[in-house]
Order: structure tokens, then C-alpha cells, then sequence
């Protein structure tokens, strides 16, 4: 299940990645593929889960399909965790080493190939790639992804949103996140060309793009993203959001997945618009939704990641839902604590522990407020004298991921013993 590889050989001349007016290749980033691969088995890191944390860059790609060729499964490790918390993911995962890129980009990567040709990623039924997700305990906890699994979320992804080999995909998720990594997957699989940007708000010239709700409400602001299909997920979408940008022009198209699913389970049917608002459409070919006697979201299908499905293979995810009568997947939100926001998942009980951590701070309390930009906004508030809310906020940053850092803190006399 080598794309990259297959593309290389029909379109080796074809855009591959753009990055502003800079076009990679299929011809050159397979080049660079190998020469990842060859460094990977020189090191002695083949057959072992090998840890990834780049960023969204060509050379990351490069090594995604590179590490693969030496045999080995790239174990994607965000590189804005805390050090502390990368450890933990890669010990979770068994990584035994960390591949970086040399300085020099995919030249001097290409120049590393070895003179037999790497060989194809690994077969279908075989670990392809790891992924990491913060769950319901809020620590990085690895999903491992075969072959099969990507290959059933493309094909049905596909089968949905109809994507060929002449559309571009924007590419502003981070890899580390399975919604971007997909991207990726998908477009390997057409021979097209992925568009990384900085922001939507630099996006040009796509026709397709993945987003999380704050992007869409900034690619709004700015103007973009008319005409695209735009697949909205990481989290309960509002509706009225989805409806202000259909009638910006933005093809807006609510999404259901997660890592355990190599991405999309349900998506909005493109030309049905109108009468699947408000939902997040019916499940893609090969998957099957139904909704558990408690409420929670149940998956199964060839997408579902080895291990999570019961003995007639549903998974039963910590997501609330509903089927309404068109049979269409409307999401509620999570069953546990956990806070989405911009589509990052924020456990409060850590956010907690750090503000406690100050030496001003008594007590405090972390939880979510509704936002029409961020799906949830992350709000604080602490039994404090002498320190400003601001000052907290500079405190938390230097131990919490962006998306963890409260919103707003406020001072407060008193605070209740649980949550209303």
C-alpha cells in the first residue's frame, strides 16, 4: 500500500506538496522517501516503532512513507507536548529511537538513497503507522493503525466527497492529528497534491480542505475557502456557524471520526446540504453507526483500529449521539470530562493542577464555556490573592499545550464543590 510509491511511477512529474510557490514532486518526494528509508535501516532502527515529531513540512512527509520503507512504523509524537509527556507517548508506543531530518531538506534526503530502492510501505493487514490520542485519561495514548484501516477510510472518504487526482487539499491540521495525517493518505492515493499553509487564511487555489470550527469561522473573516469542500470535525459543530459559512459560500461539510477510525466515519453528503444541516451526515462506505442504550457513538468497520471492537466488532466511543429519522448521525458531545476546543482535547483536572501549582493560588476549578469560535472556551476560576489573571495565564503557559491555557481566569471568593 505504497502511494507514494505508485504515484511516483505514473506521475513522477505532478505536485506531490505546495508550499507557498514552492512545488514538490511525486518524483522528488519518493527520492526523499528513500533516502529516509536508507538512513533508518543504517541507524538499526527497522522493525521497530520509530518516533516522529516534525512538523508540517515536506521533509516530515518524506520521512512518514521513508520510516515505513525501512520496515519500521513512524509513531507521530507532537513536538508542542511538554518534554515530559513526549517520553511517556514514545514509552507507550515501545519507540526506540527518534528520527530528526539532517539540515538540507529533500535534496540532501534524496541523496541519502541507497542504490537498491527502498522497498513498498508494509502490507495491509501490518502496523502502517501510530497515532496518538489524549483519550479520557489525559495522557498520550497510542492507536495503532494497519494498512487496512487507512485503506478503508480512504476508499470511503472517497466514495463520499468524490476527490480526484487534479484537486488540492489543504493541508493546516497538524500531522500529529489524524485529521491531517489523512489528508496525506488521501491524496497519495489520487497522485494530488496537498497545499500546506501556515493558516486558512492563506489558503488559495483549493478544492477541498480539513478544518476545525475555529478555522472555519477565521477562513470567514478573510474570505477563503469559497467554493471548497470543507470537512468541519473535532467536535459538536453549531449549527448556525455551519449555516453563516454556507452562506459565505464555503462548501461546509460536518465530519464524525477520530484516531481509532483513521479519520471520518459520517460526513455530510456534498450535495446534500440543506437537508443534512445540523448533522453530521450518515457514515461512509464500510462503516456502520448506531447509538448505544447510554447514549454513546458505536463504529464499526474495516477503519476500526485492531482491538478496540467488541466480539461482533463495535466499538463503542465516549462520544454522545442520536440517529435522527433520516438515519443521520447527530453528535452531542462527550460522555467524560474532557474539554474540545478548536478540536484539541483540554483535561481540566491537569489545567487545575498547574494553576494549583502557583504559590498565590489556593484552589481553583477548570471547566468549559460554549464559544461560537473555539466549540468550547477553557475558563478558570481560582481562589487567589495578590496576582493577576493575566500573570496566571503567563504562569500556565509555561507548562500547558496553547490549547490547555485558560481563556479567561477569574478571581473569584469562593468556589462551589462541583459543577452545575
Amino acid at each position: 500500500m505504497d502511494w507514494l510509491r505508485s504515484a511516483a511511477a505514473k506521475r513522477p512529474g505532478s505536485a506531490a506538496i505546495v508550499v507557498g510557490a514552492t512545488v514538490v514532486t511525486y518524483g522528488e518526494l519518493d527520492a526523499a522517501a528513500d533516502g529516509v528509508a536508507g538512513m533508518v535501516a543504517a541507524s538499526g532502527l527497522a522493525n521497530a516503532p520509530v518516533g516522529l515529531a516534525g512538523d508540517r513540512s515536506p521533509e516530515t512527509i518524506a520521512a512518514l512513507w521513508g520510516i515505513q520503507r525501512a520496515g519500521a512504523v513512524p509513531a507521530l509524537i507532537e513536538p508542542r507536548w511538554p518534554v515530559e509527556q513526549q517520553r511517556r507517548a514514545a514509552r507507550s508506543a515501545g519507540v526506540r529511537g527518534l528520527w530528526t531530518p539532517p539540515d538540507g531538506g529533500l535534496e540532501q534526503l534524496a541523496s541519502r538513497r541507497p542504490p537498491r530502492e527502498g522497498r513498498d510501505a508494509l502490507p495491509g493487514g501490518e502496523a502502517t503507522v501510530v497515532v496518538f490520542t489524549s483519550g479520557t485519561r489525559g495522557t498520550p495514548t497510542p492507536v495503532t493503525l494497519t494498512g487496512n484501516n487507512v485503506a478503508a477510510s480512504v476508499a470511503g472518504s472517497k466514495d463520499r466527497l468524490g476527490n480526484e487526482a487534479d484537486d488540492r487539499w489543504l493541508g493546516v491540521l497538524p500531522f500529529t492529528h489524524v485529521g491531517g495525517l489523512s489528508v496525506l493518505w488521501r491524496q497519495a492515493e489520487r497522485g494530488a497534491p496537498v497545499v500546506l499553509a501556515a493558516s486558512v487564511t492563506e489558503a488559495s487555489s483549493v478544492t477541498f480542505a480539513s478544518v476545525v470550527p475555529t478555522m472555519l469561522r477565521r477562513a470567514m473573516s478573510a474570505g477563503t475557502l469559497r467554493g471548497v469542500r470543507a470537512l468541519v470535525g473535532g467536535g459538536p459543530v453549531s449549527t448556525g456557524l455551519l449555516r453563516e459559512a454556507i452562506g459565505s459560500g464555503i462548501v461546509a461539510l460536518q465530519t464524525y471520526g477520530m484516531t481509532e477510525t483513521a479519520s471520518q466515519v459520517c460526513t455530510v453528503h456534498p450535495d446534500r446540504l440543506e437537508d443534512e444541516l445540523g448533522t453530521a451526515g450518515t457514515a461512509i462506505r464500510g462503516a456502520e453507526i448506531r447509538i448505544e442504550s447510554d447514549g454513546r457513538i458505536a463504529v464499526r468497520g474495516e477503519m476500526v483500529a485492531a482491538g478496540l471492537g467488541d466480539a461482533r466488532g463495535w466499538f463503542v466511543t465516549n462520544d454522545l449521539g442520536e440517529m435522527d429519522p433520516g438515519g443521520r448521525l447527530v453528535v452531542r458531545g462527550r460522555a467524560d470530562a474532557v474539554i474540545l476546543t478548536g478540536g484539541e482535547n483540554v483535561h481540566p483536572e491537569r489545567v487545575q493542577a498547574v494553576l494549583e501549582g502557583h504559590p498565590a493560588v489556593a484552589a481553583a476549578r477548570v471547566f468549559g464555556e460554549h464559544d461560537d469560535e473555539w466549540g468550547s472556551r477553557v475558563i478558570a476560576e481560582v481562589l487567589a490573592d495578590g496576582v493577576e489573571p493575566e500573570d496566571l495565564r503567563a504562569w500556565a503557559a509555561g507548562f500547558l499545550h496553547p490549547a490547555e491555557i485558560p481563556k479567561e481566569i477569574r478571581i473569584v471568593e469562593s468556589l462551589p464543590t462541583k459543577l452545575g
